[in-house]
């Protein structure tokens, strides 16, 4: 166990001074120095690993992999020796040389800490130390990413790495049977996306349930054979280690609804008509006399008007109902009202609903939502109605990677979640030194009245900045407030492109091109993609790139990771928050901020006083708070269903 920090924190979880920056595992505290000692010593193994040969480097692997399996040897026996020969493979592979800052985060990582390391500073390479130290084990190490195009990238870089020290490397594929799943599990790394094991881990549980048992002549026949009869097809080889890059996305924003595996009904087919007919019925229901929508999330109820009028409703097709007549109204007013296209989802060329990921702007083809939701939006949108999946399985992040026996993880943004990184995981943070001092020029947020005075100015701004030459990304919220700000450059002549989940598949065709000079780049939800943009000679000299955020997130994390992309490794750059009284923040959590901002006074353009800069903190600060309270009270659900499980078993 870690050394308690509980006292550094409140009942919530939530951080109440500076947290311990020199904190380190009790498990073997005799053999812990110094991390600038260990530095040192890295530094000189370093230099005598540049004489010796491929092959002595992977027999030294080999060597320290069998006393470490064998047990006469501990994974902290050794960190300095494997940090030196990462490395100097490193250097070897791809000419890059781990940074002090980057084996400070490797140190931090194996005493099973997070390690907040800013954006830019190279987490991909920093991974690789505390993966080859895991691996020593003989168990196989996860190291999980938020989407495929990062796991691959991050494979990619560091397969050969791994391979000159004669370290097996895999990546996991999504929508692949157990067999060829299991094939990368068995190797000493595997890179994937972090849903991705937690989908594997429930389709393994699925596996093991419906494997028939073996009977009494089953058994002796493989008693006699040596052999095992009726195995079920499982994919995964246990839960040791696990590294989590942008470790507060996988953990905390997108641990707010649970991992839920399905399958499709019996039969394979759906008839429409239930859906279409609430569809078409929700139309003439009006709000807050048939229905309202309550709270910060819009919960659409009915009133008492309202269930009278739909139960007197002509031509209801009762024999095809599955649920309550009730049930397939609200959430054709949930489709209608509280699901917006190119926002929660968009329509593919094929005439799909399309989830979209809120936190990354990614689309998830083979995801739906549950309970004839899906199905209300394919009505509302007038596309074919599939048949509904059923719930087979379902676990909460947190509990699935409670399993893994060691954690560690990265973030440009751990700071905000130090509380709830040890409330759930007891992993304490610690911020790791930039390699160059910063040159980012963060400006004053300004806010305006309406969106279109917002939006206009954001134009103003990026033709001033285009017209010098400096590169700008402008990240936003939804699709529509990309499509509505590109509105915005077309009147003014900017040339600019649009990133959105509509274009995953050209990303890194856009991305290549966006640190030229006065290239202009608007994206949804830049912060999760996690893609590096280069930026060129002339971009440098007009001033390195600008980050525009439109519309504050729910988090200030995700601001601030928009906000990193900028201004890496020492570069010069900019960033300037946009916000205004239409924000989705305010509309739905700030109702008293919002009145305040419309009958204030503001100028010709729509701007409003400064002031009003620390409101939208505090509205942001309770939203966090509300976010922490849902997945700490679904953590506590999960835990006692589990619990109740295990009591019935």
């Amino acid at each position: 166990m870690p050394v308690s920090l509980n006292s550094q924190y409140d009942k919530r979880g939530y951080l109440k001074g500076k947290l311990v920056q020199n904190w380190r595992a009790a498990k073997r505290p005799g053999k812990h120095l110094s991390d600038s000692a260990r530095l040192r010593k890295i530094d000189r193994l370093a230099e005598t690993m540049k004489n010796r040969t491929d092959e002595e480097l992977k027999a030294a692997t080999l060597q320290m992999k069998e006393q470490v399996m064998s047990g006469k040897k501990d994974i902290d026996d050794f960190i300095e020796p494997g940090f030196a020969m990462v490395r100097e493979a490193a250097s070897r592979v791809h000419g890059m040389f781990h940074y002090p800052c980057q084996i400070v985060s490797g140190l931090i990582l194996v005493r099973g800490g997070v390690a907040e390391m800013a954006t830019g500073e190279g987490k991909t390479l920093a991974v690789s130390l505390p993966a080859f130290a895991f691996a020593l084990a003989g168990k196989g190490v996860h190291a999980v990413t938020v989407n495929s195009y990062l796991a691959e990238r991050d494979f990619e870089f560091t397969e050969p790495i791994f391979r000159l020290l004669g370290l097996s490397v895999g990546l996991l594929p999504e929508r692949e049977p157990a067999s060829v799943k299991r094939v990368e599990y068995e190797k000493d790394v595997t890179y994937g996306v972090g849903y991705e094991f937690g989908f594997d881990y429930l389709r393994d549980q699925l596996a093991m349930i419906q494997s028939p048992k073996p009977g009494p002549r089953e058994r002796l026949r493989d008693a006699l054979l040596g052999s095992r009869s009726g195995e079920p097809d499982v994919c995964q080889t246990g839960h040791p280690f696990v590294i989590i890059d942008e470790v507060d996305s996988v953990l905390i924003d997108e641990a707010g609804s649970p991992l839920v595996i399905s399958t499709s009904s019996p039969g394979g087919q759906i008839d429409g008509i239930p859906y279409t007919f609430a569809r078409d019925f929700v139309e003439h229901l009006e709000e807050d006399r048939d229905f309202t929508r309550e709270g910060p999330h819009r919960v659409i109820k009915l009133t008492g008007k309202g269930k009278e009028k739909i139960y007197d409703l002509e031509g209801i097709p009762w024999d095809l109902l599955k649920r309550p007549w009730e049930d397939y109204i609200l959430n054709a007013l949930k489709a209608e009202h509280n699901f917006i296209r190119d926002a929660q989802y968009v329509v593919s060329e094929e005439g799909k609903i399309v989830i979209v990921d809120e936190f990354t702007g990614r689309r998830f083809e083979e995801r739906t939502w549950r309970e004839g939701l899906h199905q209300a939006v394919e009505a509302k949108e007038d596309v074919e109605i599939n048949p509904e999946n059923e719930t087979s399985g379902s676990i909460t992040r947190q509990r699935y990677f409670q399993f893994y026996d060691r954690m560690c993880g990265l973030t440009g943004t751990g700071a905000e979640a130090a509380g709830e990184f040890w409330r759930f995981f007891e992993m304490p943070t610690m911020t790791v030194p930039l390699h160059r001092p910063s040159r980012r020029v963060v400006e004053k947020e300004r806010i305006f009245q309406t969106r279109e005075a917002m939006f206009s100015a954001i134009a103003e701004d990026i033709l001033v900045r285009h017209e010098k030459g400096q590169p700008i990304l402008a990240g936003t919220r939804t699709i529509r407030e990309s499509e509505a700000l590109s509105e915005e450059l077309i009147k003014r002549g900017i040339p600019h492109r649009v990133l959105t989940a509509k274009q995953d598949s050209e990303e890194n065709e856009i991305i290549a091109t966006a640190g030229e000079a006065g290239q202009v780049l608007i994206a949804t939800n830049m912060a999760g993609r996690g893609t590096h943009i280069s930026l060129s000679k002339k971009a440098l000299e007009a001033g390195g790139l600008h980050v525009v955020v439109v519309e504050r997130n729910e988090s200030k994390r995700i601001d601030r990771q928009l906000v990193g992309r900028g201004a890496r490794q020492g570069e010069p750059g900019s960033a300037q928050s946009f916000v205004s009284a239409d924000d989705y923040l305010i509309v739905t959590y700030g109702r008293d901020l919002l009145k305040q901002l419309k009958s204030a006074r503001a100028k010709k353009n729509g701007e409003l006083s400064s002031k009003f800069s620390r409101e939208f903190d505090k509205v942001q600060e309770e939203v966090e708070k509300l976010r922490y309270e849902q997945r700490l009270s679904m953590a506590e659900r999960d835990k006692w269903t589990e619990e109740t499980r295990k009591n019935l078993a």
